[in-house]
C-alpha cells in the first residue's frame, strides 16, 4: 500500500484487487467495488461539467449515504478539495465556512434546499441536491418523496441548482488529475488545539498513512467479507478515515448508517453485516443498554473501538464482559487522537492493551510530554502537555499561519504538534490522558466550542458576560451549561428560550445549552479571568 497516491487512486487500486467484494452496503443495497468506481467516475464527470477543477473547493454537507462516498472520491479524482461539513450546520455558520474556504459548490440532501437556497445568491455558488434513495427500486423513492413533499415542493432545477443523479448526464469522462499527495485534499472543522474554531487542511498522504494502519490496529490479516459500521460522519476525522476510507483500502465493506440507531445496528450484527464498530462512548452505552444487544449474534462482532470523549472504566468493562459471554472477540478498546493528526494516534490493541491508558502510539507516531510553561521536555512519568509528530500531521490551519505556527513547533528531532491535552507517558510508552487543556466540550461525541457560544450570546444587548462549560449528561455524555450576567439597566434580561433560539439559529444543535444560569457576577481567577472550574461547582 502506497500513501503517495490520491484518495481516489488508492480506492481504485483496492477495487482492482477485490472486484468481487462489496465495497458499500446501505439500506439493504450492496455496491461492489467496480460499481463504486463507476459511480465515482460518473460524479467526477458531473463536477467537471459544472465547472469544478483542480484545487477548487467543494463543500459536502451530507450524512453517510452512498452519494456522500461518490462525491468525496470524485473530488479527489479531479484534484479538488473536499470541504466536509456537518449536515445540520445553520445557514449563517455555513455561509461563514464557505466564504473562509472559498468554496464554489455545496452538495446537500435535497430536503435541505429550503435551508440553504439563499447561498446561491449570497455567495454565487452552485447547489447540488442529492436524493439518497434515487438509485433504489421499489417503494423507497415514492415514500421518500411523499414524506418530504413540503421540503421538496419549491425546488427549481437550473444552472445554479443541479440534481446529483443527473448532473453527469451527457458529460465526457473526467481525467484523473495529477496531484501532489501532500497537498490539501480535505478540509475539516475543529476547535483547534486552543478551543477556537479552525479549518484543518489534511493531505491524501496523511489520510492514507493512517488508513493503512487498520491491519495493525485491528490485528486482522484479511478483511474480505468483513463490515465496518460507517456511522461516524465523514465531517469527523475518525469517521472519514477509520470509519470509511480504511475499509476501502483493504477490500472490506462499509455498512453506511446516516444516523446511529441501536436497534438497526443490532439487526445488522445479526445479519453479519457489521463486524467492526468504532464510535463515541454514547454509541456503546446505547448498544449495551438495549434489551436485544446480548445474544448469540455477538459472535459476529469482532472488534470495537471507542474514543472522542471521556470513557468510563465501567463502560469498557461491561461491554467487553457481555461480548465475551456471547462468544465475541470484541473488547471495547480505547484510543486517542485529534483532527490535526487526521484522528487516531494511539490505541489499545487486542495484544497490547492497558485499560488505564489511551493506548500505545501507532507506528511512526512520536510522542513527547512538554512542560506547559516553557515547552521543554519533561521526564517519563511527569505530567505535561502531550505533543505528537508523524506523517499524519495536518498541513496547517487554513488561512491562519499564526495559529499554525503556535500549534506546530520545532523541537530538536523534528516538528511536533501541541495537542493542548495534559497527560504523561509510562515506561512502556503508553499514553495516560488526564484532562484537556483546551475547552472543547464533546456533546454526543461532537465538538462544541464554548468560545463560539460566549461570543454569540454576549452580542445580545442585555448580556454583560457569558461562560459556557460542559457538564455530564447520561444520554449525551456532556451537555452545555451556560452562565450569564445581565447589564444593570437591562434586568431581568432575555428569557431562556430566546437565548437558546439564537444559539440554535447560528451554531450547531449540540451547542444549545441544557441549563442557563443567571449570576450576579462571574467568579474570577487570580489573574482576572472567568474561573470556569469554579463555575463547574455551581448548582
Amino acid at each position: 500500500m502506497n500513501p503517495n497516491h490520491s484518495l481516489y487512486e488508492t480506492v481504485v487500486t483496492t477495487a482492482s484487487l477485490h472486484q468481487d467484494n462489496d465495497a458499500l452496503f446501505f439500506m439493504g443495497k450492496a455496491v461492489k467495488y467496480p460499481a463504486l468506481i463507476a459511480k465515482i467516475d460518473e460524479a467526477a464527470a458531473g463536477f467537471v461539467g459544472a465547472g469544478i477543477g483542480a484545487e477548487d473547493v467543494v463543500t459536502v454537507c451530507m450524512p453517510n449515504v452512498l452519494e456522500t462516498i461518490y462525491a468525496f472520491y470524485a473530488l479527489s479524482k479531479i484534484g479538488a478539495v473536499a470541504h466536509m461539513v456537518h449536515p445540520l450546520t445553520p445557514y449563517a455558520q455555513m455561509k461563514g465556512y464557505m466564504k473562509h474556504a472559498d468554496s464554489k459548490m455545496l452538495v446537500i440532501l435535497d430536503t435541505m434546499y429550503p435551508v440553504y437556497r439563499g447561498l446561491v445568491e449570497e455567495l454565487g455558488i452552485t447547489l447540488v441536491l442529492v436524493c439518497p434513495v434515487a438509485t433504489f427500486a421499489g417503494i423507497k423513492p415514492f415514500a421518500y418523496r411523499l414524506i418530504n413533499r413540503k421540503k421538496l415542493a419549491g425546488i427549481v432545477y437550473g444552472e445554479k441548482v443541479k440534481s446529483f443523479s443527473s448532473f453527469a448526464a451527457g458529460q465526457p469522462a473526467a481525467k484523473t488529475a495529477k496531484t501532489d499527495p501532500k497537498a490539501a485534499a480535505v478540509y475539516l472543522h475543529s476547535g483547534g488545539t486552543s478551543g477556537q474554531p479552525k479549518t484543518i487542511e489534511l493531505s491524501a498522504y496523511a489520510i492514507n498513512t493512517l488508513a493503512f494502519q487498520v491491519q495493525f490496529v485491528m490485528e486482522e490479516p484479511d478483511f474480505n467479507g468483513r463490515h465496518m459500521l460507517g456511522v461516524l460522519p465523514m465531517f469527523h476525522g475518525f469517521g472519514l478515515c477509520m470509519g470509511i476510507h480504511a475499509m476501502l483500502c483493504v477490500g472490506g465493506t462499509d455498512t453506511l448508517m446516516p444516523k446511529f440507531k441501536a436497534d438497526q445496528t443490532i439487526d445488522l450484527i445479526k445479519r453479519n453485516r457489521v463486524n467492526y464498530v468504532i464510535g463515541v462512548p454514547t454509541l456503546f452505552e446505547s448498544l449495551l443498554n438495549h434489551p436485544k444487544f446480548a445474544g448469540k449474534h455477538l459472535v459476529n462482532l469482532r472488534r470495537a473501538y471507542v474514543g472522542g470523549d471521556f470513557v468510563s472504566a465501567k463502560l469498557k468493562e461491561d461491554f467487553s464482559r457481555v461480548a465475551r459471554e456471547w462468544g465475541s472477540t470484541a473488547e471495547l478498546l480505547e484510543g486517542y487522537g485529534l483532527t490535526e493528526m487526521v484522528t487516531v494516534l494511539s490505541v489499545n490493541t487486542p495484544s497490547n492493551k492497558r485499560p488505564d491508558t489511551v493506548g500505545h502510539p501507532l507506528p511512526g507516531i512520536g510522542v513527547k510530554i512538554l512542560d506547559v510553561a516553557n515547552q521543554s521536555e519533561v521526564p517519563m512519568g511527569v505530567c505535561g502537555e502531550i505533543a505528537v509528530s508523524g506523517e499524519t500531521m495536518m498541513i496547517g490551519y487554513l488561512h491562519d499561519p499564526a495559529a499554525t505556527a503556535q500549534t506546530i513547533i520545532p523541537l530538536k528531532d523534528g516538528r511536533y504538534l501541541r495537542t493542548g491535552d495534559y497527560g504523561y507517558l509510562d515506561g512502556d510508552g503508553h499514553i495516560h490522558f488526564k484532562q484537556r487543556l483546551k475547552r472543547i466540550v464533546k456533546v454526543s461525541g461532537m465538538p462544541v466550542m464554548p468560545s463560539e457560544i460566549e461570543t454569540l450570546v454576549t452580542g445580545m444587548p442585555a448580556i454583560l458576560e457569558a461562560a459556557a462549560i460542559g457538564v455530564p449528561d447520561p444520554e449525551r455524555g456532556n451537555m452545555i451549561k451556560l452562565f450569564i450576567t445581565i447589564k444593570p439597566d437591562h434586568k431581568p434580561g432575555p428569557d431562556e428560550e430566546s437565548i437558546r433560539k439564537l444559539i440554535r439559529d447560528h451554531l450547531s444543535v449540540y451547542s444549545v445549552p441544557k441549563l442557563i444560569v443567571k449570576l450576579d457576577k462571574m467568579p474570577r481567577t487570580v489573574v482576572g479571568k472567568i474561573d470556569t472550574n469554579a463555575l463547574g461547582k455551581i448548582d
